[in-house]
């Protein structure tokens, strides 16, 4: 297993201790855990742009509030 060295400021390192604690798992782990998820954490704004972008992009797509109202069906 490699080592590594990195510097964080102080509130940054007392940030991920606390979450690290939380999670149950030494720095390390926590760390090497955010690292293999890929993009870590995304605010629920970022969430909200990529599902967006994925579902806005299928043909069929679900509405969204900028959409003009469907049509009135014709009455049977």
């Amino acid at each position: 297993m490699a080592q590594l060295t990195i510097y964080l400021p102080d509130e940054v390192e007392k940030k991920v201790r606390t979450d690290a604690r939380r999670a149950k798992k030494s720095v390390s782990a926590y760390l090497a855990d955010l690292a293999t998820r890929g993009s870590g954490h995304r605010s629920d704004e970022a969430r909200l742009k990529a599902l967006n972008e994925l579902f806005g992009s299928w043909e069929g797509r679900f509405p969204t509030i900028e959409d003009p109202p469907p049509d009135e069906p014709e009455s049977l």
